[in-house]
């Protein structure tokens, strides 16, 4: 957030320089003053992550409304592992729902890592599966969709749990000659009207599952490690797109390129990093690259969303640019020309 997006901000709520360093006050616990704004506005100061990350979430924060809730769909894939999807999908989730939207996390991948980062303990998983009662069993017909969404600890973001039997799910589909490539949007089509946003945790792979995903979903999101061979796999990823958008889901949009584990002291990251504005940065929106932390790893040991865990991480930058794009694409804000 710029100094002058910051100033916009303020003036948009009608508030004081004063009237604003109270307020951040209050959201902060610190004691900033009329000074200290003034500072950030006019670029002086660099605005402190903390205080960052929560006016990001107030830029983004959803008004009530009577409105009907429209379950925009995104998916999160490349069949590549190791590029941060489900990072990116959990903290995607977190911050729109923290701005106020009602938002479905679809763990479609059969690692599960979605749903233990959301608060969902490895037991519970794991009595979940043997009671019938995850992604597979509802994808096959076996439950509905709306008996196993559970709750999390984030006010507004609800899980569709998974596990390790989802991946039988990629050789039992393409054997449903009614659904065997829309199963996924048919059954999301009964609980969408309850949401905002869903998002979808899709595998590193170009499965059955993966396939449903893209066809239920209005956008895809493309998580890309700023690395070469990660960098091969998004050509392939947006050619299946390409077919996708033929052949099944004509309404299916890529939202943008997400460069991830971004560090910019490393030569060979630079470099990828000017490959894929090179390569995608004319036809598609490269969003500001999220950069190699250690808090990432950490949240993970931890089982925790980062952004939950300290909403000033460094990306939140990148998942605000993300979710004003999505917002703005779905109608849910004023259309931008760039959200980054």
């Amino acid at each position: 957030m710029t100094g002058e997006e910051l100033k916009a901000l303020r003036e948009r709520r009608g508030l004081t320089q004063t009237q604003m360093a109270a307020f951040v006050n209050e959201m902060t616990g610190r004691k900033y003053d009329k000074q200290r704004l003034s500072k950030w506005e006019t670029g002086k100061e660099a605005l402190p992550r903390d205080v960052l990350g929560r006016l990001l979430l107030l830029a983004l924060e959803q008004p009530e409304t009577t409105e009907p809730r429209r379950g925009t769909t995104i998916a999160i894939g490349l069949q590549k592992g190791g590029t941060a999807k489900t990072a990116t999908s959990i903290n995607l989730a977190f911050i729109l729902a923290r701005a106020g939207n009602r938002v479905l996390l679809v763990d479609a991948d059969p690692q599960g890592n979605a749903t233990v980062h959301v608060g969902v303990p490895q037991a519970d998983v794991v009595a979940l599966t043997e009671a019938g009662k995850v992604l597979y069993h509802a994808l096959m017909g076996k439950t509905g969709l709306a008996d196993i969404i559970l709750p999390t600890s984030v006010p507004g973001l609800d899980v569709v749990p998974s596990s390790i039997a989802l991946a039988s799910a990629d050789t039992e589909l393409p054997g449903n000659l009614t659904n065997a490539q829309t199963a996924l949007a048919e059954i999301l089509d009964g609980v969408k009207a309850r949401y905002d946003v869903v998002v979808i945790d899709c595998a590193p792979n170009l499965g059955a599952v993966t396939i449903n995903a893209l066809t239920a979903a209005d956008f895809v999101l493309v998580p890309c490690q700023a690395e070469p061979h990660a960098i091969l796999g998004v050509s392939a990823f947006l050619d299946t797109v390409g077919k996708i958008q033929r052949r099944l889901n004509p309404r299916l949009a890529v939202l943008g390129i997400l460069p991830t584990m971004y560090n910019p002291r490393q030569t060979q990251d630079r470099s990828s990093l000017d490959d894929i504005s090179r390569l995608w940065g004319d036809e598609r929106r490269v969003f500001p690259p999220v950069p190699r932390a250690t808090i990432y790893a950490q949240a993970a040991g931890a089982n925790v969303i980062t952004l939950d865990a300290d909403i000033g991480a460094p990306g939140v930058e990148s998942y605000a640019a993300i979710a004003t794009a999505l917002l703005s694409a779905s109608g849910r804000l004023p259309e931008v020309a760039d959200a980054a």
